[in-house]
């Protein structure tokens, strides 16, 4: 999945896919693998990357994430740059269904749409929450709703199928 990330008035797109080991982050200046494990309380997790590891603080302010790295506070806009990818399954065509995935390991917060109902593209299909951020998962296209396979509650890895829309 795209983001765009706001730091200090700099802005930069980067793509964060799940991996066995937790989530690749790709930017322009390179690939970095990186492990995020809650620790005590809400807000405090272990970050593990580019073979360091360290405590951090994630706290939602409307649009903003705080982190606080040691005595550092920096907010963070972070944004979906682009829908959510999905994957067709079968061979080539219009009316194939689409697999809506999740776009990173969560839990189910909302599944507001029903098997049979239909669908615009756009319009949330699912609503994840990672990292105490809930994100409203949208139809890549309209279409209507063949089958959901989680529920409210579920916990989900990323790029597991959520949802299959027929176009």
């Amino acid at each position: 999945m795209i983001f765009e990330i706001e730091i200090g008035g700099r802005s930069q797109r980067v793509e964060v896919e799940p991996s066995s080991d937790g989530l690749v982050v790709r930017a322009p200046d390179g690939d970095l693998l990186v492990r995020l494990r809650p620790l005590a309380g809400s807000e405090w997790w272990r970050l593990d990357a580019g073979g360091r590891s360290v405590s951090v603080r994630l706290r939602e302010r409307g649009a903003e994430l705080l982190v606080t790295l040691g005595a550092a506070r920096t907010a963070v806009g972070i944004r979906r740059a682009l829908p959510v990818r999905s994957r067709r399954t079968g061979a080539a065509g219009g009316d194939l269904p689409i697999e809506v995935r999740a776009p990173m390991p969560g839990l189910v917060v909302d599944v507001p749409v029903a098997a049979g109902a239909v669908v615009a593209q756009g319009a949330a299909v699912a609503i994840v929450e990672a990292m105490k951020m809930q994100m409203e998962v949208p139809a890549p296209a309209a279409g209507r709703v063949e089958e959901i396979r989680v529920r409210p509650g579920q916990e989900v890895a990323g790029g597991q199928v959520l949802v299959v829309i027929r176009p």
